[in-house]
């Protein structure tokens, strides 16, 4: 009897636990439908964009912070990134949004969940941002040390992805212009110098004259030679020689291969991790920067990236009131996985009256 149930019970038993002993304590739902018109320029007619998120957030602010009343899902505030939060004990992260942006449709998705204590800090990370085709899956461990305003950490962490920095070209048996015939593009031999201007790539003799007034000369072996124009699917025209249809479409062809014969099968790799997280404050000053850094990497699959750029992120918001009513601040991001940079900077003043 217990057999025929014992799923039941787990289940009943595990959502219990996280309604009843405190993990759902000071989190809050939300769902959100945002719909407007794009911005363009032109007369051009596009649907309307839109934005649907649904999604659950416990994350504990920081002093310098602003508690919001309300949530959207679109809140991107820098401090979620960092490892250790204002608090220990358990904070995540649930969020899942359908976009679409002036005609272009895709799904972003980021889910966290971090749990810290004096001595250790852990969290799980999955992202997949198809509106920037980069997509990962974590999980951090580290030793922490805290002296004063600086946490030390140390640790490591695995790390699932697609295949980034192997594009499946690497691996095409045949030569370039195989691969343009395997997308319907054709190629057709013309004369390089169609001398006779026949139109058929010809070998002859060629009297060469040195002398107008005896007409002396001599006679040379010329082959017109041989170039190639190109045409697509469709048979329109798109390139006159070998050369320009390399230079300019096959580029195209490459990509759409790539993303044609994208292997599906996860990479991994396994990699060492220290950070710094330093917050210093007071009622007229705030300075939070951390830095995660990964040096050293072990690939645990056969095509687990390989990059030789270092993968790190830095985080930095930092704030001052110069007077009464004169706050200055500046906040940034720069992060790099897989050769994918991305930084975010903001900077402003405020007056307050």
């Amino acid at each position: 009897m217990f057999g025929r149930f014992k799923n039941y019970i787990i289940y009943v038993g595990a959502t219990c636990t996280f309604c009843f002993c405190g993990f759902f304590d000071n989190s809050t739902a939300y769902l959100s439908l945002t719909n407007n018109t794009p911005y363009i320029n032109g007369s051009s007619n596009l649907d309307n964009d839109y934005k649907y998120t649904i999604g659950v957030r416990k994350i504990a602010l920081f002093d310098y912070q602003v508690r919001k009343k309300f949530y959207k899902g679109n809140e991107n505030t820098l401090s979620d990134n960092a490892l250790l939060g204002a608090v220990n004990g358990w904070e995540y992260l649930v969020n899942y949004s359908t976009v679409r942006n002036r005609m272009h449709e895709f799904i972003d998705q980021e889910y966290w969940f971090k749990w810290s204590s004096n001595w250790f800090a852990t969290k799980f990370k999955y992202i997949n941002k198809e509106s920037r085709d980069l997509e990962f899956a974590s999980f951090d461990s580290r030793f922490r040390l805290n002296i004063g305003k600086f946490n030390f950490t140390v640790g490591g962490e695995v790390k699932g992805h697609p295949i980034y920095g192997h594009p499946a070209i690497w691996d095409y048996d045949g030569v370039w212009f195989e691969l343009a015939w395997d997308y319907g593009y054709e190629d057709f031999e013309v004369p390089l110098n169609d001398l006779n201007e026949n139109g058929i790539i010809d070998d002859y003799y060629v009297f060469i004259e040195t002398d107008p007034y005896t007409e002396e000369g001599y006679w040379i072996y010329y082959y017109e030679g041989i170039s190639y124009y190109w045409e697509d699917p469709e048979g329109n025209y798109v390139a006159g020689s070998d050369e320009e249809f390399h230079q300019y479409h096959y580029p195209i062809l490459v990509d759409m291969y790539n993303k044609d014969n994208k292997v599906k099968e996860w990479q991994a790799e396994l990699s060492v991790v220290v950070g710094l997280d330093i917050l210093l404050e007071n009622n007229n000053y705030y300075s939070h920067i951390w830095v995660n850094a990964f040096p050293y990497s072990v690939g645990l699959t056969d095509k687990a990236y390989k990059g030789e750029d270092m993968q790190y992120d830095i985080g930095m918001l930092v704030g001052t009131n110069l007077s009464e009513h004169i706050g200055v601040f500046i906040e940034g991001i720069y992060l790099n996985y897989y050769g994918k940079k991305e930084h975010n900077i903001t900077a402003g003043i405020n007056w307050r009256f």
